[in-house]
């Protein structure tokens, strides 16, 4: 239990909360390892909790009438993923699985309603969670809808530099997923992706080695996001 207590404490759901209620909590959850590429949750599926990602890497996504799937969301360490579900009702809205060995904590769903009932912070922390994943999944309706794709990759690296922590030294990304997830995340065709990649790569935008990508001038990939949204308003 205390590899799971250390795990909660570290996200950001329960960093505030005092530590006799996060070991109650604690108590409650469960741990759960997952393979590469194995299913945590389906969609549909009766809601036993939330999740939150201790190690590894999980894909969030759905899968369309024709069998193709679309990326919602990779979620990294600290982080959480299926809150909303508790609240909605019903089964979990989308599928889920382990991008790479994956290392979670199920929060069950009462344990859980029963702290937001008792502690006032606790509730806050939960609609903070839920307000930043609504406001990612505006961010990327936006890219979808008016950005070009050399833009909704640009888009995608400025974010992911903002990620790095203060002082990280030059503006390099390591990506840590395939890039057909990526694609899939931008709402875009791998080939697609790739030629945006190459584009920007021809204009000295992005240096690519490997999965290695720096950016030599990020104020040269936010012009290119001005552009596009000033040339899609004009038109």
């Amino acid at each position: 239990m205390t590899e799971i207590r250390t795990d909660l404490s570290r996200c950001p759901l329960f960093d505030r909360l005092a530590p006799a209620l996060l070991e109650q909590l604690a108590g409650a959850c469960r741990a759960i390892r997952r393979r590469k590429a194995e299913t945590i949750i389906r969609e549909g599926e009766p809601c036993e909790g939330f999740f939150v990602v201790a190690e590894g890497l999980v894909r969030v996504y759905k899968i369309a009438a024709d069998g193709r799937e679309r990326t919602l969301h990779v979620v990294r360490p600290p982080h959480s993923f299926a809150e909303a579900a508790m609240f909605a009702g019903g089964g979990y809205p989308a599928f889920a699985s382990a991008l790479e060995d994956a290392r979670l904590v199920l929060v069950p769903r009462e344990p859980f309603c029963r702290l937001l009932r008792e502690q006032p912070e606790a509730a806050v922390r939960m609609f903070e969670s839920l307000s930043m994943w609504m406001h990612r999944l505006l961010d990327q309706l936006e890219t979808e809808t008016f950005l070009n794709a050399r833009a909704k990759l640009a888009s995608y690296l400025l974010r992911e530099l903002r990620r790095r922590p203060a002082g990280a030294g030059p503006a390099r990304i390591e990506l840590a997923q395939p890039k057909k997830e990526i694609a899939s995340q931008l709402g875009m065709a791998p080939e697609t992706f790739s030629r945006a990649q190459a584009d920007l790569e021809s204009a000295g935008l992005i240096v690519v080695a490997g999965r290695s990508i720096q950016v030599p001038d990020p104020a040269a990939l936010d012009a290119i996001l001005l552009g596009d949204f000033q040339g899609r308003a004009v038109s």
